[in-house]
Parts: structure tokens; C-alpha cells; sequence
């Protein structure tokens, strides 16, 4: 995969960006290099887990307790987690006591383009409950995401929210001008590129 975004103009003022998306949408690298062009920190739930967890209930908790804690600081930062799930009421109310402006972006891809970049990763998360076959999983995280975007997401005016579709076919560099320039058109109240077909 070719990843030369380029580069991302140095106006952009503090705020929190949140990536959302189903298993192999793209979020770790789009927040990565998103991370790397900002200056912003970086943290998922895949690395709370990573670093805080052991499997376990308890570590799940850990994880989402430091995840949260990202969310409510005030510092600015590069986020990511699914979007959907029991934790997405937890998160508004962190993004929100962060004080910060907050866009939040969903990369919308084909299931099929999800299923089959899932299937290549290596990276072990810990987790305490076994994940189903990565074609289910890919749709049911999907399906809560489309349950949490206009009912939690999109309702919350303080958040500037995109939901940003991509074909599989989308090269990298493309996807990345086109949610690096959502992110800063949010910051002048317009978006070049809503609901993208």
C-alpha cells in the first residue's frame, strides 16, 4: 500500500479526532498518520487492551478505563475504537468533558474489503470473550455503528461528525487528503465531503 498522504497544514487548532469504522476499515492507519502530521497523541482501545488488559473482565475494564481517561483529557489527540458497542454513551460524555472540539470521522468501506483486510492481521489484542468469525463480526460491529451514528454521534451538536464511504478500490493517499480535508473544513463549518457514494 502506497501511504504518501503528503502533508497537513499547521493551523490546526486543539481538538479531539475520533476515527470510527468496523474491523479493516483503515482506522489504525489513518490515525497513525493522522497522529504523525499532527503532533497529536495517539490511542486506541486495541492498544488500552494491549498495554492494560490480561484477558480478563477486570482487564477489559482496565483497558476502557484508560481508553475513557484519553477521551476526557484535555490535551489534544487522535482516538479510535468502533464506534459502536456498550461503551459508545461513555465515550460522548469523555470527548465532551475534554472541553475540546471534537470531529469524529467514520470510514465507511465494503464489508468485503473489511473481511478480507481483518483477515490479515496479526497484531493479538487481548480480550476477555472469544471473537466470532471475522465476516460476522465485520457486520455486527458495522450494525451497531449505524445504530450509535444518529442516535449518539450525529445527535450531539458539539461534534462535528462525517461519515466518510470509501470503495475498496479507494487508493490510500486518496482517503487520506479526503478525511484530512473533512477534519479541516470542520474546523471553517463546512464539508467538502459528506455522505461520500
Amino acid at each position: 500500500m502506497n501511504r504518501n498522504p503528503g502533508t497537513l497544514p499547521g493551523n490546526l487548532r486543539a481538538k479531539k479526532i475520533l476515527l470510527i469504522g468496523t474491523l479493516g476499515a483503515g482506522k489504525t492507519t489513518i490515525a497513525l498518520d493522522l497522529a504523525k502530521r499532527t503532533g497529536y497523541s495517539y490511542i486506541s482501545i486495541d492498544e488500552c487492551r494491549i498495554q492494560h488488559s490480561d484477558s480478563t473482565i477486570p482487564g477489559e475494564e482496565s483497558a476502557w478505563w484508560h481508553f475513557l481517561a484519553a477521551c476526557a483529557d484535555p490535551a489534544p489527540g487522535i482516538l479510535e475504537f468502533s464506534g459502536g458497542g456498550p461503551h459508545v454513551h461513555e465515550v460522548r460524555e469523555a470527548l465532551l468533558d475534554s472541553g475540546l472540539p471534537v470531529s469524529i470521522i467514520w470510514l465507511d468501506l465494503p464489508h468485503e474489503t473489511c473481511i478480507e483486510r481483518a483477515s490479515l492481521r496479526q497484531k493479538y489484542v487481548p480480550a476477555p470473550f472469544p471473537w466470532g468469525p471475522i465476516d460476522i463480526s465485520v457486520q455486527a460491529i458495522y450494525s451497531s455503528i449505524e445504530r450509535a451514528w444518529d442516535t449518539v454521534w450525529c445527535a450531539e451538536p458539539r461534534f462535528h461528525t462525517v461519515r466518510m464511504r470509501f470503495q475498496g478500490s479507494t487508493p490510500y493517499p486518496e482517503m487520506f487528503a479526503k478525511v484530512a480535508a473533512a477534519l479541516f473544513a470542520g474546523m471553517a463549518g463546512e464539508n467538502p465531503y459528506p455522505e461520500e457514494p
